[in-house]
């Protein structure tokens, strides 16, 4: 008995600390050559990357540029300038607008990605993923 005691409190000590430990970052790799690349410079500023060439315009006018492109299966949003080490507020001011409007527009793939400054959403940090 007196062995069992510290046997519990070690395997419960390595449990929780083994939970608390953070799961690293997961990267993002496109897989889908037809997906619409938006960058999101700010809360009402964007321009898309791909497949059209990158206008700066107001988030409306990229929305009304992708309306026109034929396929609308995975859009990638580049949040740039994103500083929250977690989703919060910052993500909520600036990806609803965007998940509701690319959702209105009949996307089913949508990934949002913590911009480093530059175009290629390839191997940027995935902050959120809905299918």
């Amino acid at each position: 008995m007196k062995i069992y005691i510290p046997l519990v409190l070690t395997v419960l000590a390595i449990s929780l600390t083994s939970c608390a430990t953070p799961k690293p970052p997961q990267v993002f790799h496109n897989t889908d050559k037809n997906a619409v690349v938006i960058e999101s410079l700010d809360g009402k500023t964007g321009r898309m990357l791909g497949p059209a060439a990158p206008v700066r315009e107001k988030n409306d006018a990229v929305l009304a540029e992708v309306t026109r492109l034929p396929e609308r299966q995975t859009a990638v949003v580049i949040l740039e300038n994103y500083t929250e080490p977690q989703m919060g507020s910052q993500y909520r001011d600036r990806g609803t607008s965007w998940f509701i409007g690319l959702r209105a527009l009949g996307f089913q793939h949508i990934v949002f990605l913590q911009g480093t400054g530059v175009a290629n959403p390839e191997g940027l940090y995935t902050l959120v993923e809905y299918f």
